[in-house]
């Protein structure tokens, strides 16, 4: 038994490309795309559709073939949407990668994803040019995305714009469902319930239907002009279906800021006169703490969503003040394995209670025990979440050992998330996690990943990595990776403390992965016959730390 949709919608069966510019109910000549910091600076969708056709042509000439993975190296911008589409055009795949890379991290993305060709913005180009020399990825198949004025092409490097010089071809075109499913378009990046960050394929069917089932169901309800203000970088999961084609669907006038500065985000909310935002719990923070948000007003927002980690009732309740009073400020769930949102709730209800909402439409949902036993359509009760329909992706690329692992005979994706739905209201809570992936201001970080850099010192000869509450200046708890660390024999506190733990994984990761929840030194790190990492053990042991009691020596 499975707790069956509320309610099922047909679907599109088209291409992306199809899906969005052949049928624009919208003025073409509008600005959709704005950039924040230059009002002047924008895109109406007629210019879009134009730009994409040049940059199939583009690609085209280039020698970009469908299936080819396309990887984008770079911070917002209102062109990096349309340098998506191009890629989609052209048939290949869009990948994405973080700014804030180290070579590392570059090196294992591009290796994972299969990137072929890269793009990416001249001031971040070193580490990502290092990883593709290693990678033999040739400098013949990278371009400069310089879009601003500022930005100069290094000697030797070809800008993008080149790509739009080649005239124009139409997309590749397509109206089945069978087609639609089994093409990918995207290749976005998920640490899904263990392991390394894997890479999702995300098929044009997934892209079409999260939106159809979630945002133009949203426009439909609303009697508001929608006016968003995207601070979120694109290659994130969290916002990379909303800015790349969900936009220039519904064309809805669409603020793009490079990068998010809490300052300047308030400072667009008041004056674009914004009605919608999606955030993050550590926006919503920093947004209720900062004196910023008495200077400048927020009132002009109508509809608030958070997601990608849990929000308190309590800080949810905060930010609803600063909003309009009937300004609903709820939360959603998902995942990259879900093509983003898989529940919410639909506007204007509102929630105070913590709670996600209600799956969307077309999917189903299954709860199952620790063994993976089906519990049935059952309320209360507790269980992993499992998620079956039109936005769960086909799988990880080309990793079937962890499609296996995630991906059950009946076609449900096992998200490793404890939750458990509510008898009365149907409301659905998220109350424990089953897998290991730590959360970090919305970003995930893969244990496994800073572990394997650990033992990679002399003095480490074990280790295990756990999320933990974290306390930042705010004085609000946010989860944060900390490292239990196992010295080699001889190897004393003088030759290996804390700090040069930390110090080691700086140069290697981005700064969400950092060790800002501590390094303990035990003696052993407790595995099970198996040798597997008993991770619960050293959560029960952090949970004693942080209530003042003794943790047992390990």
């Amino acid at each position: 038994m499975v707790f069956a949709p509320r309610e099922r919608y047909a679907l599109s069966t088209k291409d992306v490309l199809s899906w969005i510019f052949d049928d624009v109910k919208y003025d073409p000549d509008k600005p959709v795309y704005i950039d924040a910091a230059n009002a002047e600076r924008s895109i109406s969708s007629r210019e879009a559709r134009a730009i994409v056709r040049q940059l199939a042509a583009g690609f085209d000439a280039a020698g970009v073939k469908a299936g080819d993975c396309v990887c984008v190296h770079a911070f917002n911008d209102i062109y990096y949407p349309l340098i998506v589409l191009g890629i989609i055009a052209v048939g290949g795949v869009f990948t994405g990668t973080n700014p804030a890379y180290t070579e590392h991290e570059l090196k294992h993305a591009l290796r994972t994803a299969a990137a072929k060709w890269l793009i990416s913005e001249p001031e971040i180009l070193d580490p990502l040019h290092k990883a593709a020399r290693s990678l033999d990825i040739a400098d013949s198949r990278i371009w400069i995305f310089n879009p601003l004025p500022n930005q100069q092409v290094p000697r030797g490097w070809k800008s993008w714009k080149a790509l739009l010089e080649q005239g124009e071809k139409d997309w590749i075109r397509f109206n089945d469902l069978d087609t639609a499913r089994g093409t990918i378009a995207m290749r976005l990046f998920s640490s899904g319930t263990t392991g390394l960050p894997k890479a999702v394929d995300v098929s044009h069917y997934n892209v079409t239907a999260q939106h159809d089932l979630i945002w133009g169901r949203h426009v439909a309800n609303t009697s508001f002009e929608d006016i968003h203000l995207f601070p979120l970088p694109m290659f994130h999961a969290a916002i990379a279906f909303r800015a790349h084609t969900s936009t220039l669907k519904e064309g809805e006038k669409t603020y793009i800021m490079r990068r998010f500065d809490l300052e300047q985000f308030l400072a667009n909310v008041e004056r674009y006169q914004v009605t919608c935002l999606g955030v993050v719990p550590t926006m919503a923070l920093n947004i209720i703490k900062s004196p910023h948000s008495r200077k400048y007003s927020m009132k002009s927002v109508r509809w608030c969503m958070c997601g990608a980690a849990p929000l308190r009732p309590e800080p949810q309740a905060q930010l609803q003040k600063l909003l309009r009073e009937d300004c609903p400020v709820t939360q959603v769930w998902g995942m990259t394995e879900s093509s983003c949102s898989a529940t919410r709730f639909e506007y204007p209800e509102k929630d105070t209670t913590g709670s996600i909402g209600r799956l969307i439409p077309n999917l189903e949902m299954k709860l199952v025990d620790d063994d993976g036993n089906d519990l049935g359509e059952v309320y209360n009760v507790r269980g992993e979440m499992c998620l079956r329909g039109p936005t769960i992706v086909p799988g990880y690329y080309n990793n079937p050992s962890a499609n296996a692992q995630s991906f059950d005979a009946d076609g449900f994706y096992h998200t490793g998330d404890i939750g458990y739905c509510d008898a009365t209201t149907k409301l659905w809570y998220i109350v424990d996690r089953k897998k290991e992936l730590i959360k970090v201001r919305g970003f995930q970080v893969a244990p496994p990943e800073i572990e394997g850099i650990l033992l990679d010192h002399p003095d480490i000869v074990d280790c295990a990595v756990i999320g933990v509450q974290h306390l930042v200046d705010s004085g609000e708890p946010l989860e944060a990776p900390r490292a239990y660390v196992v010295r080699r024999e001889g190897c004393t506190e003088r030759d290996l403390d804390e700090e040069a733990v930390k110090n080691y994984i700086k140069p290697k990761l981005a700064r969400y992965k950092w060790l800002d929840g501590g390094v303990r030194f035990v003696k052993l790190i407790p595995r099970s016959a198996n040798g597997k990492i008993l991770k619960n053990v050293l959560r029960d042991e952090a949970r004693k730390e942080s209530a003042g009691r003794r943790p047992s020596k390990l």
